[in-house]
């Protein structure tokens, strides 16, 4: 049944602020003064993402299309990320002081990923009408665990589709807070090993992913329905806004 909520565009547009200020701290951040809970605030917006992904596999009318565009953003992230890099000097290893591939085509790229785990819920599904297809998804895992945020998005993706194709909320509740909880238990122990000198605060701050336990409440208030104006224009923005922000903080994080 669908309830009273929030649309899939209403929450892109909540996760595209959130998103923003996510960028804007972990640049300037420092600098503006910002207390380090900030960090926090956008833990949610990646997992959002491949929640209505998932809704989006289940419901668009055509996959190739919907990969089709996830991929062609993954593109043409990849060669701007690219291009300001090497203007910018930006492609050396920071640890072998060589040249770095990984640095020059990143750092940011969540098309590229959601393009990796989109394919890889398609071989799943595909796979239960014949099982070739788990070979295709077992080489997708590790392109996904290099990519950003997949080691995470990964466990937490499929969560999306056992629950929507099983048709039980509960999968979904349970799964991902019992992920965020073992990320929570995992930061404490690594913080008591580690004994650098700063704060639990500090460091749960920086190692912050238990934090995308926050995108449940989102999902609650999703009412199943897709929103927006349904022209080209709000079903491009953010394919657009992604990349052209990032690509404005990149610039200006260079010339300041």
């Amino acid at each position: 049944m669908l309830k009273k909520g929030l649309s899939s565009y209403q929450l892109k547009i909540i996760a595209i602020v959130f998103m923003v200020i996510d960028h804007i701290n972990t640049y300037f951040g420092a600098s503006l003064g910002w207390p380090l809970w900030v960090s926090w605030l956008g833990r949610f917006v990646a997992p959002l993402f491949v929640f209505l992904l998932i809704e989006g596999f289940f419901y668009t009318h055509s996959r190739k299309k919907y990969l089709r565009r996830l991929s062609l953003g993954a593109g043409i992230m990849l060669l701007g990320n690219s291009l300001i890099n090497f203007l910018a000097d930006n492609y050396t290893d920071h640890f072998t002081g060589g040249f770095s591939v990984l640095q020059l085509i990143g750092p940011n790229n969540i098309f590229l990923t959601l393009a990796l785990l989109f394919a890889l819920i398609w071989a799943v599904d595909l796979s239960r009408e014949n099982g070739k297809y788990l070979v295709v998804a077992g080489f997708l895992l590790l392109p996904i665990l290099f990519s950003e945020g997949g080691l995470y998005l990964l466990p937490i993706s499929l969560i999306f589709y056992f629950s929507h194709l099983k048709q039980n909320s509960k999968i979904l509740y349970l799964g991902v807070f019992a992920i965020c909880f073992v990320l929570f238990a995992w930061s404490i122990v690594i913080f008591w090993q580690m004994n650098t000198g700063e704060s639990l605060y500090q460091y749960l701050t920086f190692d912050n992913e238990f934090m995308m336990v926050t995108v449940l409440p989102l999902i609650y208030l999703y009412n199943g329905k897709r929103g927006g104006y349904q022209t080209k224009t709000s079903k491009y923005f953010f394919y657009v806004f992604y990349p052209l922000h990032l690509w404005v903080i990149y610039l200006v994080n260079m010339f300041i």
